[in-house]
């Protein structure tokens, strides 16, 4: 068994009795359910929608125990072109042992299209369902999952980012503006859509090439019962998620998928989503809960892991991750 196995096992002893603890499951879909609501009109940008999600945001990591990230506040806010009003990051931090700077920063995005009306649909609101309500769940109760236990060595950053979906706005501000020094950033654990068709056991990691460190990920995930499974396609993805905006800026992210494959090996059966940055993406019966503890456990092994080894993993070629 190499060490990095080993360190992911006694990650495993910790966290499992936290997950079940926290109710993460019921938790994860309250979240979800109402960031995907018609209440919120979509999270377009400038909206009252995302307003309200900004606040619900920012009251979760309140409650959870998340010390703001600027001073007395967890809204980061930025311009927006031809908009009068800022948007804002949604940004709170666990903080580390007072010696050092190094942090891991997780980030989902919480807006979508918000309205967009259309002759040809008769539902006009875009509910950001799968991109990235469930994100944004995640990102909240992996938080829950940390703020549960001791101070770790290292800082973390939680942050909900706004804009993405128009240009990533939020990301690059917080690359530009972070909590802590960017070069002191050990890693981005981004989160841009989530496993709700049910267990798993097969996962892939965007991006693929350019970095250095995608043994590492499959190393720790290995003991946990996951299987590596690239698809072929996911470099095909490299400026489409929040990770571009601190690859190019040589910071080492990623953002993790799960495949289809249950636990045994067998294929399931896939299940009839709606189309993302559409009306259809909304929460629907068919959904399947069950496999979003093992997904969420999983990003928390993998900054478990780099929180007691900050080894010096790389970004090779941040050329890859230029807008073009």
């Amino acid at each position: 068994m190499t060490s990095i196995a080993k360190k992911a096992l006694i990650c495993i002893a910790i966290v499992l009795p936290l997950a079940g603890g926290a109710q993460l499951r019921e938790k994860f879909q309250a979240h979800a359910t109402y960031l995907a609501s018609d209440e919120l009109k979509g999270r377009g940008t400038g909206s009252e929608g995302i307003r309200l999600a900004a606040k619900y945001i920012a009251t979760q990591f309140k409650e959870i125990g998340l010390e703001p990230g600027l001073e007395k506040s967890y809204y980061q806010e930025f311009p927006f072109p031809e908009q009068q009003q800022p948007e804002a990051n949604i940004v709170g931090v666990i903080k580390g042992a007072a010696t050092t700077k190094k942090s891991i920063v997780f980030t989902a995005h919480y807006d979508a299209y918000g309205v967009i009306k259309k002759e040809e649909q008769n539902d006009s609101i875009y509910n950001g369902a799968l991109d990235n309500a469930i994100g944004v769940a995640a990102l909240i109760e992996i938080a829950r999952l940390f703020a549960e236990q001791e101070a770790p060595e290292c800082h973390l950053v939680f942050v909900a980012t706004a804009a993405e979906e128009f240009g990533a706005y939020g990301s690059k501000f917080y690359v530009e503006n972070p909590v802590f020094p960017i070069e002191d950033i050990i890693i981005c654990l981004n989160i841009d859509g989530f496993n709700v068709s049910g267990v798993r056991e097969d996962y892939f990691v965007f991006p693929k090439r350019g970095v250095d460190y995608v043994d590492q990920i499959e190393a720790i995930a290995k003991p946990l019962g996951w299987v590596y499974k690239s698809p072929g396609w996911e470099d095909q993805l490299n400026t489409s998620f929040d990770t571009a905006s601190f690859l190019q800026r040589s910071v080492p992210a990623l953002t993790l998928w799960t495949g289809d494959q249950l636990k045994g090996g067998k294929t399931a059966e896939p299940i009839p989503f709606g189309k993302i940055h559409s009306p259809e993406d909304e929460i629907t019966a068919l959904w399947n809960w069950e496999g979003v503890e093992d997904h969420c456990l999983l990003y928390k092994a993998i900054a478990d892991y780099f929180l007691n080894n900050p080894s010096d993993i790389k970004v090779t070629e941040p050329s890859l991750f230029m807008e073009k």
